[in-house]
């Protein structure tokens, strides 16, 4: 639990709750308050995982993403609440099309500068893209840059990228954060994932600045008084902290007594206890997260796509989202969320039937013959670990389906594993795990030739072994394709091949709810992220947690 003193970069800092927990500012009109009583307080966040880098080039993981793109770093564009391009970083930008190649040019702000008051420039963008491309970073989204070519900058505030058109090339700039060049170029490019800056120093250029990071506790930040009034001015908070709290009852706890200002991701067994909290608010929203149970295709076990559909057919995924997610899911169809326009609405998911799923084990060989209650095939048992990292809900959902493929003759061993511990397993070359239950944050550009493309089998994400040629030339083809009516059909065909041959059992898409306390204004979160408008965040004056005297720009 946070205590009343903790000490940040070596400053003990006072944590004093200003008055009694609950509005002590009455029904106050937000837009009365000037900005000038804005400014101040700190933010405590609960979140149940950790964020592993602050790295752009190493980290892995949605919460680091965040946290480097509307926290510490600024990115090229931001997207609007219509999920189109918007000016951050890059003030404007202009396009220039030779048939299929295209010329993206990008016009930089030139007041922004690293937290150490050196100037972001075109070069740090440059350096950014070149390491992203250079095989030994071993960058994890590559693939979202394949069909980008080269870059050139102009000058200290411009840069140009040469590209073959495609469907929403600007995405990659939503989230990607450039790097500072002058702290980084002299590091090889196959020492930056282990490079310390991504974990205890990190020098950004956005609106907080890095302060401190306890591994597995939190991460502390403190508004940049520098940030430039172009892109928005210093953040109204004056420090922002990010708790990792694994336990579901301590993050209630804490949020419920006050300690903790912003629950992200509440369990859903909590949300009706936190909606009769009349001092809190919820914001709900379907996420771009689906959960899925990811089987490794290197296991004589789950090589054949009737075991891999057998398996999916034998977990009831509806009772997983109705006993666990208490209904905030759907049962998902696959790796094509219903938020983007390319999910197919028509695609039947697969049923629950255990019966069929027995038939189709038989089918595949797979056969009880000692009476044991498990399958064998030669000298084979229908026995594995399915891991998972520490999360309440994962770990739930891997009891069930333990019980569910029980009944079909399936041994499940569970395992809960610490989350980085489980990274560095399931993206190893050596693959090792049996199957594990994870969630996948999908992109606003689909490119699943990182999951599930043939000529990566040793790519990051390419946990399922998988291999289909067709697949490969559809996933392709889309990469190119500019004219979304022309891409439909093969999206379609996409997500048919996928559903028959289940390299994943795709179990729910996501609906995310998050806990606000109601002294905290203006927290905005929606499909494009939790974090989206932090900079914006205040709090009511009689109830700020102080910590230090701040100054009103």
């Amino acid at each position: 639990m946070l205590k009343p003193i903790f000490s940040v970069a070596g400053v003990a800092l006072v944590l004093v709750a200003c008055g009694e927990r609950g509005d002590r500012d009455g029904d106050i009109d937000d837009s009365a308050v000037p900005d000038s009583l804005r400014y101040g307080g700190t933010a405590v966040t609960a979140f149940l995982s950790e964020a592993s880098s602050m790295n752009e080039l190493a980290s892995i993981d949605a919460n680091s993403e965040e946290l480097q793109a509307f926290v510490l770093f600024t990115t090229l564009i931001q997207y609007d609440e219509n999920r189109q391009p918007a000016p951050y970083l890059a003030e404007s930008w202009d396009t220039v099309t030779n048939g299929r190649e295209l010329s993206l040019t990008f016009h930089l702000h030139d007041d922004v500068r690293w937290h150490d008051g050196v100037p972001t420039t075109a070069h740090d963008v440059k350096f950014t893209f070149d390491r992203i491309k250079d095989p030994a970073t071993v960058y994890p989204r590559v693939s979202q840059f394949a069909l980008y070519d080269s870059a050139v900058v102009q000058d200290s505030f411009t840069i140009t990228f040469y590209l073959q058109s495609h469907q929403d090339y600007m995405d990659p700039w939503r989230m990607l954060a450039p790097m500072p060049a002058h702290l980084l170029a002299d590091v090889p490019p196959d020492e930056l994932a282990s490079h310390p800056f991504g974990t205890q120093n990190p020098v950004g250029n956005g609106p907080f600045r890095f302060l401190e990071h306890r591994s597995g506790d939190r991460w502390v930040f403190e508004a940049n008084p520098d940030f430039p009034e172009s892109l928005g001015g210093p953040p109204y908070l004056d420090r922002l902290v990010y708790r990792v709290i694994l336990d579901p009852t301590t993050r209630i706890s804490s949020f419920l007594i006050g300690e903790v200002d912003l629950y992200f991701t509440v369990d859903p067994s909590q949300v009706q206890q936190i909606r009769a909290t009349a001092e809190a608010r919820l914001i709900s929203y379907p996420s771009r997260t689906y959960v899925f149970i990811n089987w490794n295709g290197r296991r004589p076990l789950f090589q054949d796509a009737r075991v891999r559909r057998a398996l999916t057919m034998a977990i009831d995924r509806q009772q997983i989202i109705d006993a666990v997610r208490y209904g905030f899911g759907a049962v998902a169809t696959g790796p094509v969320p219903p938020f983007h326009w390319a999910h197919d609405s028509e695609l039947e998911r697969l049923p629950y039937d255990p019966d069929s799923a027995r038939a189709l084990l038989d089918a595949a060989g797979w056969v009880d013959r000692d009476g044991d209650g498990v399958r064998e095939r030669d000298v084979i048992r229908a026995s594995f670990e399915l891991k998972t990292n520490p999360n309440p809900t994962r770990e739930d959902i891997m009891t069930m389906v333990q019980a569910d493929l029980a009944a079909v003759g399936f041994e499940v061993r569970t395992r809960v594993q610490e989350s980085q511990s489980l990274f560095a397993d399931i993206a190893s070359p050596e693959r090792v795990f049996d199957a594990f239950v994870l969630g996948w944050d999908t992109q606003f550009r689909i490119d699943d030739r990182v999951l599930f493309g043939c000529d990566s089998p040793q790519g990051t994400f390419q946990w399922a072994s998988y291999c289909n040629p067709r697949v490969d030339q559809l996933l392709d083809q889309l990469s190119t394709i500019d004219d979304r009516s022309s891409a439909i059909p093969l999206w379609d065909e996409y997500q048919q091949i996928i559903q028959w041959d289940q390299p994943y059992t795709f179990i729910y898409y996501e609906v995310v709810t998050h806990a606000v306390q109601d002294y905290l204004r203006d927290v905005r979160a929606d499909i494009r992220g939790s974090l989206i408008n932090v900079a914006d965040w205040w709090i009511r004056p009689s109830q700020r947690r102080t910590v230090a005297t701040r100054r009103t720009p």
